[in-house]
């Protein structure tokens, strides 16, 4: 038999379940619904599946009830509230099993449970007919979400509500209230109370669902005051919001963060906290960017053409700024759907005390060892286009960590060879954040290639706060000067470069001339910031030199007087290359 979960004779079974049945009883609200939306995606799987299995049962099931049971599940798993779910249909049996009648019916149908997903029903059954004990319970349902995958998922939710409904056709057996008003349950009251000694409060001006899963959101090209504004707003989120906590635990819970303080020694409120205010802290002092299109487009770009070599070691001195906001006008578009629409980032140091933990691709938390040296990572958050808490248009995605001297394979290691624009099995989260962590470090490094080189290929514009509006975003707790960088690509970025090129032709040349001009597309070169000092380090240890990756803007080659080369036709259909460049035709 296929199984989901580890295989236990019925002796050890029977044995853990008279143990359970020793323990003291589960109080009633200890399995109860706990928001409103969990009440909701549990009550429609409830009915729709209620619709099939409800005596006496129809011959033939209609189209019509098949959908609603499989809406009903997508939003269940939309939501990712897969857990809550399966903790009432527990609770439900558990009710049901107090009837002896029923509970022999249950150890009955355990038997019968075969297939994927059968293991995981059977100890379902048989722990309700015994009313084992929560975390028992709990524990079996952890493991069986880590291990399992969405199909058999979704058989499995839909058989455990079916089961529900052929044990107690009457419902006489379900909770008549899931979660009254005025009553709390104790886990979350816990939690909540918690938050509130660690210092945060709930938001009167909240609305909708913090921290929202959807991606459909719109997206508009921001300005200088909407990214001030979006800033202070993300900044108070992760200061003081008790919504966005609460949300965060959940993922704590899963086991879905990326990098996060799992191992804290004060427990998930207080990670979830240090999280959010180390998060608040870089974007409440961080320089902010906005990047036109043109810009992003050719930071694209290089990620392409870079895709099949390894990149150049990460140096925290091309960082235009040691803690920044970057906020895209035009969203970066993952494999899996996904849009980012811009980076926060600053400078991290993991302290030992604090337990992080990395949750590696094969889903193993592997502990975050602090730098030996004194050089601090670099933490990057990506965002996401996500209508979320305060009215922000985006909200934190995935979390990337740039190492001092750290370099990346190629990136089409993780591309499916019969499909390049899909990443291999198994790969697509890693590959995604690889993908997000090229990207921001080529718009790095294109918005500080000026200091490294006389080629220069972007104009910005720099929006200053006044004074007064300055002093206000300080008493909200911003640290940054609030003004705001406009960065794009200079479009006389390939006439300049052409101009400074030397005249006369350089020595070790071919020693021919150029008769026609042609355009020469964008590209990269290697420059070498120590040339004088080239020769003795590659000697000493090769490879020992570091270069640096120059962006060359698409420039006109050949003497100014001469025909445009017949060979590249379409350089003549280029709008730059008619007005100011007379062609030779």
């Amino acid at each position: 038999m296929h199984s989901n979960t580890p295989e236990l004779s019925d002796s050890e079974l029977l044995a853990i379940a008279a143990r359970a049945a020793k323990r003291a009883p589960v109080k009633p609200n200890d399995l109860l619904i706990l928001t409103e939306l969990q009440r909701a995606l549990y009550r429609e799987l409830h009915a729709s599946v209620g619709q099939l299995v409800r005596p006496p049962v129809p011959a033939e099931v209609s189209p019509a009830s098949s959908a609603r049971v499989r809406n009903a599940i997508d939003g269940i798993l939309a939501e990712e509230e897969e857990m809550a779910v399966f903790r009432q249909m527990y609770d439900h049996l558990a009710l049901a099993a107090g009837d002896q009648r029923v509970a022999d019916q249950m150890l009955a149908l355990s038997s019968g449970q075969h297939g994927p997903g059968g293991s995981f029903l059977k100890h379902m059954l048989r722990f309700a007919a015994a009313d084992a004990y929560a975390n028992t319970v709990q524990m079996l349902v952890v493991d069986f979400l880590r291990t399992t995958d969405k199909q058999t998922l979704r058989a499995v939710l839909a058989q455990l509500a079916g089961l529900e409904w052929t044990l107690d056709p009457d419902d006489r057996h379900q909770r008549t209230v899931i979660d009254p008003p005025g009553v709390v349950v104790d886990d979350t009251d816990a939690e909540v109370r918690r938050f509130r000694e660690l210092g945060l409060r709930p938001d009167a001006a909240t609305t909708g669902r913090s921290l929202a899963r959807s991606d459909d959101a719109a997206w508009e090209a921001p300005d200088q005051h909407r990214i001030r504004t979006w800033r202070r707003r993300y900044v108070e989120a992760h200061r003081q919001s008790l919504d966005w906590a609460r949300a965060k635990a959940e993922v704590y819970r899963r086991e879905r963060e990326r990098l996060a303080p799992y191992g804290h020694p004060d427990g998930l409120e207080a990670a979830v906290v240090t999280q959010l205010r180390q998060e608040a802290d870089r974007a409440s002092s961080a320089r902010l960017f906005q990047i036109g299109d043109s810009l992003g487009q050719m930071a694209l770009r290089r990620v392409e053409r870079r895709a099949e070599k390894t990149t150049t070691p990460f140096d925290p001195a091309h960082l235009p700024a040691s803690r920044g906001m970057l906020i895209l006008d035009a969203p970066l578009e993952l494999p899996n759907g996904r849009r980012i629409v811009g980076y926060v980032w600053g400078p991290w140091s993991p302290r030992t005390e604090e337990g992080w933990f990395l949750l590696r691709p094969d889903r193993l938390l592997e502990p975050v060892e602090p730098a030996y040296d004194d050089a601090p990572w670099t933490w990057v958050t990506a965002l996401t286009c996500d209508e979320s808490l305060l009215k922000l248009p985006f909200s934190p995605y995935e979390t990337l960590l740039a190492r001092p001297g750290e370099v990346l394979d190629p990136e089409t290691r993780l591309r499916d060879p019969d499909n390049p624009e899909r990443y291999r099995s198994g790969s697509g989260r890693q590959g995604g954040q690889e993908l997000m962590l090229r990207h921001v470090r080529s718009l790095w490094e294109l918005l500080t290639q000026h200091k490294r080189s006389t080629v220069r290929v972007l104009a910005h514009q720099v929006h200053q706060l006044k004074p007064g509006k300055r002093d206000a975003e300080r008493r909200r707790g911003i640290a940054d000067s609030g003004q705001v960088e406009n960065w794009w690509v200079d479009p006389d970025a390939g006439q300049r470069f052409r101009e400074q090129q030397p005249r006369e032709p350089r020595e070790g040349g071919t020693g021919r001339t150029l008769a026609v001009r042609y355009w020469r597309k964008e590209h990269e070169r290697q420059q070498c910031p120590n040339s004088h000092q080239h020769a003795a380090l590659e000697s000493e240890k090769p490879g020992s030199c570091p270069h640096y990756e120059i962006t060359i803007p698409e420039h006109p080659v050949g003497p100014a007087d001469a025909p445009w080369s017949d060979r590249l036709r379409r350089a003549r259909l280029r709008p730059s290359a008619t007005p100011r460049r007379a062609a030779n035709t």
